[in-house]
């Protein structure tokens, strides 16, 4: 055996420490913006920043309409209110959220919990199935096992093949198939559909660094002009104003002090790149989405993350970054830049938005008898016959996503 060194040549595509320190900034929010900037001038002496003005009525409007941030206590609390159940399961229920670990699980038996408090086993039963059908999925459960079940369930699976399926999680790690096939009767697609769901979830319930409505600060404004324009602008009422102050880096002797004023320089630069960025992705959406905003606010053209990204030249990773976690105002309204993208759906007129086919589930359950409302599937057919292609479990994903309750909370509730 003997050693050898060898020499070889490549070429790859390399990221300089300013393109990354550009694209996190890119990333962060507005919020998350303004407090990167605020610890790092407190360190920095070069950098000097104003901060946010937020006087404007549209920054005023855009924090009233921003969810608080919310305990999960709180948040169990309040989706336990709208079940409106009887007073001893729903003390019940509140008494089980106080026993709940911090990652959302319950490691103690309802009868040890009876036992020890003295509480009927029933009513714990009937407050643990109230906490369940709480969000996040699976909050409450006392194992594993049982919170893919209830994460399954979520996931628009029924009830009966949920419980099966986590039953044989060995087979669906080793990819046993045909075992699969004769044990719970579905074809191979849906088998290994089922296996992605599972390799999808978490551990747990609540996983760490999870919040509770975080704040959506808008960056842009779309205004509406006297001859049906549409301007795109940045709002800085906002955004922190940056500066370097005015000094030559040659006369800088510490090394120390060369790197604080490198730094200033680069994250000015970043931050100018950034607001960029945002400034045409705006202006793109403004072009793409001109129906939306001159008219009444009911239909979005259909526009994949790709594309967009393509049509600006920009890395759909890129695009990604300058899109998560912001919001622009139009007509004194805040929107996430998210809900200007996605995958269409098709329809017998061409493809259809996720937004309209929303809004298509919103005015039928709105609309429907408060005696037999309108299941998951009822509503797919009726979508199908509107000449939406569309499957009952992503009419389910999109009623959660509107925080609607299922046919038979809302049957409940109405009556």
């Amino acid at each position: 055996m003997a050693l050898k060194a060898h020499l070889t040549a490549s070429q790859r595509l390399a990221l300089s420490p300013m393109m990354r320190q550009s694209l996190s900034l890119l990333r962060m929010s507005a919020q998350a913006l303004n407090d990167e900037i605020a610890h790092e001038a407190e360190e920095n002496p070069f950098l000097v920043v104003e901060p946010a003005a937020g006087t404007g009525d549209a920054f005023e409007y855009a924090l009233a309409t921003s969810a608080a941030p919310e305990s999960l206590s709180v948040s169990l609390a309040s989706q336990l209110a709208m079940q409106r159940l009887d007073p001893v399961t729903n003390a019940a229920a509140l008494f089980l959220i106080t026993e709940l670990r911090e990652d959302g699980y319950l490691d103690m038996s309802l009868a040890q919990l009876a036992q020890e408090k003295n509480l009927p086993i029933d009513a714990l039963q009937k407050g643990l199935a109230a906490v369940q059908q709480c969000e996040p999925a699976g909050i409450g459960a006392r194992s594993l096992t049982e919170f893919f079940e209830l994460k399954l369930i979520d996931a628009a699976v029924e009830p009966d093949l949920a419980r099966m399926i986590v039953c044989h999680l060995n087979d669906f790690a080793e990819s046993r198939w045909v075992r699969l096939h004769k044990t719970l009767g579905q074809e191979q697609s849906q088998l290994e559909h089922f296996a992605a769901l599972l390799r999808s979830f978490a551990s747990a319930p609540v996983t760490t660094g999870t919040t509770w409505g975080e704040p959506l600060i808008p960056e842009l404004v779309i205004r509406r002009t006297e001859n049906d324009q549409l301007t795109v602008e940045l709002l800085r009422a906002t955004q922190s104003q940056l500066s370097i102050l005015n000094i030559n880096k040659a006369d800088l002797e510490q090394p120390q002090l060369k790197s604080y004023f490198d730094r200033a320089r680069q994250i000015k630069s970043g931050v100018s790149a950034r607001l960029e960025t945002l400034l045409r992705v705006g202006q793109y959406i403004a072009a793409t989405q001109s129906a939306f905003f001159l008219g009444d606010h009911s239909t979005i053209f259909p526009v994949t993350r790709a594309d967009a990204a393509a049509a600006m030249a920009m890395h759909p990773s890129t695009f990604g970054r300058a899109i998560s976690g912001k919001a622009m105002l139009a007509d004194n309204r805040l929107y996430p830049l998210s809900i200007f993208f996605s995958s269409p759906l098709p329809g017998n007129d061409g493809d259809i938005s996720p937004f309209d086919v929303q809004r298509k589930i919103r005015n039928m359950i709105s609309g429907e008898c408060a005696e037999t409302p309108h299941s998951d599937e009822k509503i797919c057919a009726q979508l199908r016959h509107e000449g939406v292609d569309i499957a009952r479990r992503t009419v389910a994903k999109y009623r959660k996503c509107m925080r609607i309750p299922s046919s038979f909370a809302r049957r409940r509730r109405k009556a």
